[in-house]
Parts: structure tokens; C-alpha cells; sequence
């Protein structure tokens, strides 16, 4: 089964590649563009930059879409890790109402625009479409709805 998914990145750290760890109080979303300078600085080229809720679009993060192996993802993850904080990739309670009410509109819009069966998100703002569900995401229909709404979707 195919999940409208992004995934959070909440990052406290600051910095790239520093040796020691050093808490700051920047933003999440200063954060997380922080570690997507860093992994690009380590060999990630494609590594996309956060969102403005600093969030990066999981579809964008497969070895196939970053254009790497493996290995060189690991070694760049293995270079940046101290920018990560406890919980890395764990929502707060309020990002995760905040995506699921924007994911909330954009499924409202979609059954407005003739995909009467897409369904609500989760409790985690997951949309179940596409392989293995009622929403092809390849018909004629769900294409246009979702030209129609995609710019409901903040990625």
C-alpha cells in the first residue's frame, strides 16, 4: 500500500560536522536546512531542502530520487549525525495536527474535484492511495483533481 507520506524533521542542532554538540535555539526549519546543507556538503547532492514547517518530503528521499548509493548515504547520515537530536523523525504532537489538517484539505479537495472515494488522512495525516486501495492515482480523474489541488499540499 502506497502513503502520502513526509517525513518530520525536527532538528535542534545547528552547525555541520562540528565534533562537539552544541543545543541552540534556532528554529526547527533553520535546523533542518542546517542538516540538508550538511548532507549535501557530504557527498548527498541531491538531498532536498526542508519545507517551511522544516519537513522534508520522504518521496524525495530514496536512494533513487538522491541519486546515491547506500553507502555514500550512510556515510553522509554518519556525517551529519550530530545534528540530530533525541527522537530524530519523530512529529511534535502539534506538527503532526498541523500536517494532518493540511492534508485534511487537500483530501477534501480531491473528492470536490471528482474523486469521490479519496479518504481522510489518519490520525498522522497518512493518506492510504494508490496500489491496493480504492484511489488509482494513475486514473484520468485523480490526475486532474490532484493538478486541481496540489497546491493545497505544502511538502
Amino acid at each position: 500500500m502506497k502513503r502520502c507520506a513526509f517525513i518530520v524533521v525536527a532538528l535542534a542542532l545547528a552547525g555541520c560536522g562540528s565534533t562537539a554538540t552544541t543545543r541552540t535555539s534556532s528554529s526547527p526549519i533553520a535546523s533542518a536546512a542546517n542538516y540538508a546543507s550538511c548532507m549535501r556538503s557530504h557527498g548527498v547532492a541531491g538531498w532536498p531542502d526542508p519545507n517551511g514547517h522544516g519537513l522534508f518530503d520522504k518521496s524525495k528521499l530514496t536512494l533513487q530520487a538522491l541519486h546515491v548509493g547506500a553507502a555514500q548515504l550512510q556515510s553522509a547520515q554518519n556525517g551529519c549525525q550530530d545534528l540530530l537530536p533525541e527522537g530524530f523523525g519523530e512529529p511534535t504532537p502539534s506538527q503532526v495536527a498541523r500536517y494532518r489538517h493540511e492534508m485534511l484539505i487537500y483530501a477534501r479537495c480531491i473528492r470536490t474535484h471528482g474523486v469521490p472515494n479519496m479518504p481522510d488522512p489518519d490520525a498522522r495525516g497518512h493518506l492510504d492511495i494508490g496500489s491496493g486501495t480504492n484511489v488509482d492515482v494513475k486514473s484520468q480523474a485523480f490526475q486532474a483533481a490532484y493538478g486541481a489541488c496540489r497546491s493545497d499540499l505544502h511538502p
